[in-house]
């Protein structure tokens, strides 16, 4: 789960200093686990509000998309939790379901 939150992150914060591939024109974002196998992600987030969390304003993303490994097919969803004036990110959680085996 760790390169979906990773993408999570390039997906809402394009410049920022993550070291994952942009996306091709379709949208989708390719790149290689660490036990070799090919990640094929296309993720979208939404800012669904901003809020206070004392002593921060945050913004808070809803994730959604869809991910391919091995020819099986996941749908990822999420949360992502942003520090407005600082633009870290404070929390980056993904669930991922498993969808079946992706036709050829």
């Amino acid at each position: 789960m760790e390169a979906v939150a990773n993408t999570a992150r390039a997906t809402i914060l394009p410049t920022a200093p993550i070291n994952i591939p942009p996306p091709s024109a379709d949208g989708i974002r390719s790149q290689r686990l660490r036990d070799g196998r090919e990640l094929r992600l296309k993720l979208s987030a939404h800012c669904v509000e901003q809020e206070q969390l004392d002593p921060c304003a945050v913004l808070v993303y809803a994730l959604k998309g869809n991910a391919v490994v091995d020819n099986t097919g996941y749908r990822v969803t999420g949360q992502a939790v942003l520090d407005v004036a600082t633009r870290a990110f404070l929390d980056v959680s993904c669930q991922s379901k498993r969808g079946g085996p992706v036709p050829s």
